[in-house]
């Protein structure tokens, strides 16, 4: 089988693999080309100072007297270095890299460590000017402060009570603490107005070491030995590097010569580099196609596989599921979706099996599928959001008259407790230090906070049902640091208080069963299935709700739900009465609760709905392009 006929199967099968489509692709006019390649590659040796600051502790090393020396001492040697009066870099060169040029044909560049030599020399510090001390930044010099005591005056004022003459007598007196004085001995000094030095750490001399390094640095050249070469062979070889060529022949150290003039070492090589170019027709179209080295590695496969990638990602529309996963399990498209993902290359773009006008036409295609997918993902929220708020408000609402109707003594106190509006208020004086939580002192405010608000962050970031930006992170985590010391209090006080009440189980039983009455009628219409059964359900629940209302009230006189059997009902609505005025009162905390459960609960529901649905296309990069890959 010729070359030709091997690449144009491999063509055709690897297609198929790739694509799941037959590849129509014609092959002819092979062009086989064997240049050969000249190369010449060298290390210019360079040799540097590097100055090394150490305040005032003295390195180990050649002591060269004043700073400005030992700079000097190193750069007289760095050329000698360079000139080859000492031959040091070279042989470290020789050694290092020797044996990989003349095996390995590796030319890279390479560090040559550092020379033996370090010269340390000294500089009267600019802080203390050799003294090695400096003035006290405490006191400013003088060794004394102002005492805190009495300011500075040298009395404080006192006062006690007169019980003989029954009055309050105010007095000054000598100052405790500085004696009368006014004036305290500086703790930073001592008193003597100076401290040791920072800078110099007292020695009045800073220390400075100078060492010696060395690079080799690479510089390349190449030429063909012959005319018989493709165009584009210069640029794959400048791409793809020395592990191309094969029959590395005359590898040869040689002397400084050409554009390569000032290099310390330098060898040359010839090789020859197969290359390889077909003429491909594709939907009755020409492209050229390019393969060279000794593994016949691509250099532009001409975009061969553009018509049967194509014809596969026209059929991601978003409007079969069927069709939309089979595209996704397609290896080259689903290669394509990764790498522009992740970012990263592939050699079906980079070799241009697949042309960057495909690709992007593949990218569009799928970014068209991922918002079809997510407009779905909320299709319905709206309607859905509204009947939660409606759900969650009644439920609330029941469970707030249902407090307030079994603990009467609490709910008349409530106007008296800190409500949700003070938070902003009690926040402030936390923050402001103006007392201090559980009794410790108020600066341990700032742990409290700052540690309940790392806390959030760390919950919302590991349990919060999907990923969600920095920014919402951190809103939701300085929501709960305001709002959960908060509810934790007043959960905690408010038990304290119910549990110091008597429940009036009796009136809580007659006033309660109106409210939670209604969820019979709820039952009845959303456990039947059909739409007539449903009406039945709905008429059997109004017959119990009404039978159960009647009942209380025909045994009410035996039992005395309600004390006043005379006047039911209004005594009834007055005990209604007393617990919507405590839902008036704790309104936004009511309010908050039915909005937030609303809101996430909802959204949740929704948004794990679209993950069960996204995730039956088995594309791990369709549920990360979703945000659903938490």
């Amino acid at each position: 089988m010729s070359k030709l006929e091997q690449f144009q199967s491999f063509i055709r099968s690897n297609g198929k693999v790739l694509t799941g489509v037959d590849v129509p692709v014609k092959l002819s006019h092979e062009q086989v080309k064997l240049p050969q390649l000249k190369f010449t590659f060298g290390w210019t040796i360079e040799v540097g100072v590097s100055e090394h600051r150490h305040g005032g502790h003295c390195p180990s090393g050649i002591k060269s007297g004043s700073a400005a020396n030992a700079r000097d001492y190193a750069h007289d040697k760095a050329k000698e270095y360079a000139s080859g009066q000492n031959a040091l870099f070279n042989e470290r060169f020789l050694n290092i890299l020797g044996p990989d040029i003349t095996s390995n044909f590796l030319i890279r560049n390479r560090g040559l460590k550092s020379a033996p030599e370090t010269y340390v020399g000294s500089k009267i510090c600019y802080n203390c000017s050799g003294s090695g001390s400096q003035s006290c930044s405490g006191c400013y010099g003088s060794g004394k402060n102002s005492c805190h005591g009495c300011s500075g005056t040298g009395r404080v004022s006192t006062s006690r009570y007169d019980s003989h003459n029954n009055r309050t007598v105010y007095t000054t007196e000598s100052c405790t603490s500085c004696w009368g004085s006014g004036k305290k001995t500086c703790n930073s000094c001592g008193g003597s107005g100076s401290v040791t030095c920072s800078t110099c750490s007292g020695g009045g001399y800073l220390y400075y070491s100078y060492t010696i390094d060395g690079d080799a640095k690479r510089s390349t050249k190449w030429a063909y030995n012959s005319n018989d070469y493709h165009e584009w062979t210069s640029e794959f070889v400048k791409n793809n590097g020395l592990n191309l060529v094969y029959h590395l022949t005359d590898i040869t150290e040689v002397d400084v010569d050409g554009a390569l003039d000032g290099c310390t070492f330098i060898y040359a090589f010839t090789a020859k580099l197969p290359t390889l170019q077909f003429t491909a027709t594709i939907d009755n179209t020409d492209t050229k196609m390019c393969f060279a080295g000794k593994k016949d590695t691509t250099h532009n496969a001409g975009g061969v596989y553009d018509p049967a990638v194509w014809r596969v990602a026209q059929k991601m529309t978003g409007k079969s599921q069927a069709d939309d996963k089979a595209v996704l399990a397609t290896p080259a498209i689903k290669d394509i979706i990764e790498a522009d993902a992740t970012n990263t290359q592939i050699a079906l773009l980079t070799e241009n099996w697949v042309s960057t006008d495909i690709k992007d036409a593949v990218i569009s295609n799928y970014q068209n599928l991922v918002s079809t997918l997510k407009k779905q993902s909320v299709k319905g929220i709206a309607p859905n959001m509204l009947l939660s708020l409606i759900k969650y408000t009644y439920l609330f609402f029941v469970l707030g008259m249902l407090i307030a109707l079994l603990f009467p003594s609490f709910a008349a106190e409530s106007g008296y407790r800190m409500s949700v509006t003070q938070v902003p208020e009690w926040m402030f004086a936390l923050l402001s230090m103006k007392f201090g939580l559980f009794g410790l002192p108020a600066l341990a405010n700032y742990a409290f906070v700052f540690g309940l608000l790392w806390l959030s962050y760390q919950g919302v970031k590991k349990w919060y049902w999907k990923n969600i930006s920095n920014t919402k992170i951190w809103l939701l985590a300085i929501a709960i640091t305001l709002l959960f010391p908060h509810i934790a209090l007043s959960i905690y006080y408010n038990t304290l208080a119910l549990l110091n009440d008597s429940p009036a189980i009796a009136s809580t039983l007659v006033c309660g069963s109106l409210l939670v009455g209604i969820y019979l009628m709820v039952i009845g219409v959303k456990w039947p299935q059909k739409w007539y059964s449903k009406l039945l359900g709905l008429v059997a629940a109004v017959g119990i709700y009404c039978a159960i209302q009647y009942g209380f009230y025909a045994i009410n006189p035996t039992y005395a739900f309600i004390a006043d059997h005379a006047h039911y009902n209004r005594e009834v609505n007055k005990l209604l009465t007393s617990g919507v005025h405590f839902m008036q009162i704790n309104i936004v905390e009511w309010s908050l609760l039915s909005i937030s459960f609303t809101y996430f609960l909802t959204r949740r529901r929704f948004w794990l709905k679209a993950k069960t649905m996204v995730a039956d296309y088995d594309s791990p990069v369709l549920l990360k392009s979703m945000n659903m890959d938490k």
